[in-house]
């Protein structure tokens, strides 16, 4: 569901309606303070950010100053993508990160001590494989036998093999060649790989290179994607009242881009560098929202039987990834959100 579909737009109008509440009453609770308590002592945080539409409401609240409006300095470290930005939480490089849930499930299985703080988006048909018509693609039984580009450890290589699935190609028929997001669409322009599998803005901007030359093909809902913050458990004990304020700025920034949808999505592409042609997919795409979700848990399943059958992580029982959501944090400041069974 968008954030600009009728139903999208009522769902997410209720949200307003809890966060203005919410905001009036941190209002009203701020002034009256005002006169007998000190200002928010400052606090520190850093986050491993992918440079994709999926991080918005992060960049959002950077872009507009709700972060240190909630008494946090934030440094932003860019990043590729959510692989890449786990990595830098792993390493301790990074106190938060942005992904999504495949490569938080790999660093799970690989014994990271992870935890998700939060989910801020959902897309249900962002991902897509594009292939070259002049090279006989027309269909997805036309994949057989041709290379395809991916970024291997991602959403995207989790969303060719259930695209494989629905569509009942056996995954050794496919020439999966490992590729960063950065080099996709160059390859599939000059002929490198027959096909790709991505996320928006790259799967917009293969189709647009080869200029009405492409063949797209989606699979809605074969992957309900969700994209995260996510934190070493460690901080969950050892910073609660950051991870607090930090949730609040994101569902500040979740009100404005339900208020003002054309403000956010400008501030977003100047933030992405993205022109508002090209960010106008990935936000119709997007279901904006912070939440934690019991639908998450059964997704995350999936993904680790999946990744242990690719030899991402060695085979093991199924981890409880009930110990790897930190619900605590969403629960202080907005409890309907949470639905994940306690």
């Amino acid at each position: 569901m968008s954030a600009t579909s009728p139903m999208g737009r009522n769902v997410l109008r209720r949200r307003v309606t809890g966060v203005a509440a919410l905001a009036i009453a941190l209002g009203g609770l701020a002034l009256s303070r005002r006169s007998t308590a000190p200002a928010l002592i400052p606090q520190k945080l850093s986050i491993a950010l992918p440079q994709a539409p999926h991080a918005a409401l992060i960049h959002l609240a950077d872009a507009t100053g709700l972060f240190a409006t909630y008494g946090l300095t934030v440094s932003v470290l860019p990043q590729i993508h959510g692989k890449a930005a786990l990595a830098e939480v792993v390493r301790g490089s990074a106190d938060l990160a942005a992904a999504a849930d495949v490569p938080l499930v790999v660093e799970v299985l690989k014994g990271s001590p992870l935890s998700i703080v939060a989910a801020v988006a959902n897309a249900s048909n962002e991902l897509a494989v594009i292939g070259r018509r002049d090279r006989g693609i027309t269909s997805p039984a036309d994949l057989r036998q041709r290379r395809v580009g991916v970024t291997l450890g991602t959403s995207a290589e989790y969303f060719l093999w259930a695209f494989m699935v629905r569509y009942r190609l056996p995954p050794q028929s496919l020439a999966l060649i490992d590729l960063p997001p950065s080099l996709l669409v160059e390859a599939l322009r000059d002929g490198t790989v027959d096909a790709i599998a991505a996320w928006q803005p790259v799967r917009n901007e293969a189709e647009q290179s080869l200029s009405g030359a492409a063949t797209l093909f989606t699979a809605p809902d074969a992957y309900p994607q969700k994209y995260s913050v996510v934190a070493h458990k460690d901080l969950l004990s050892s910073r609660p009242e950051s991870l607090r304020r930090l949730l609040l700025a994101l569902l500040e920034a979740e009100a404005f881009a339900e208020e003002f949808p054309v403000r956010a999505k400008t501030l977003l592409a100047e933030r992405l560098r993205l022109t508002p042609a090209a960010m106008d997919p990935a936000w119709q795409a997007l279901d904006l929202g912070v939440s934690q979700q019991q639908d998450q848990m059964v997704t995350l399943e999936d993904i680790a039987t999946w990744a242990m059958s690719r030899g991402y992580a060695p085979k093991q029982s199924m981890p409880n990834f009930l110990t790897h959501v930190g619900l605590d944090p969403l629960l202080a400041v907005r409890a309907d959100r949470v639905t994940v069974a306690r």
